[in-house]
């Protein structure tokens, strides 16, 4: 389960990275929103993989709201401005949109971890 976890940790973690090459509109404000919650899950799922989908999902929203509402503080600001590449992580500023973004990527992990999962039991079963 955790190399499922890990492979699909990289490829969203890729194509988080890839949309911040496209401009800026709400559908990808909302899939980059979306991507980070996935993210978070599946390292969620990567470090307790005996979680159900159901609690790494809660987990992967609860964890990005979290950080979103953080972003009403100064706090991620110093840390950005300390070390820029965490901006990635900290974001820059509060966006309700962020918030909607987060719970449908917590909607899609629940259902990627959901097929690794009985991926994992099928492979188990052959061997």
């Amino acid at each position: 389960m955790r190399s499922r976890c890990a492979i699909a940790a990289v490829v969203v973690l890729l194509a988080g990275l890839g949309l911040q090459l496209l401009d800026r509109t709400v559908a990808i404000d909302l899939a980059g929103s979306a991507l980070y919650a996935c993210l978070v899950g599946l390292l969620v799922a990567i470090a307790w993989p005996r979680l159900s989908g159901a609690i790494v999902a809660t987990a992967a929203f609860a964890v990005s709201a979290g950080i979103e509402l953080l972003q009403l503080t100064g706090v991620p600001a110093a840390i950005v401005s300390a070390v820029p590449p965490l901006r990635l992580v900290f974001g820059s500023s509060f966006d309700p949109l962020d918030l909607v973004g987060y719970a449908i990527g917590a909607v899609l992990l629940f259902f990627v971890h959901a097929a690794a999962r009985r991926s994992a039991l099928r492979s188990a079963r052959r061997a």
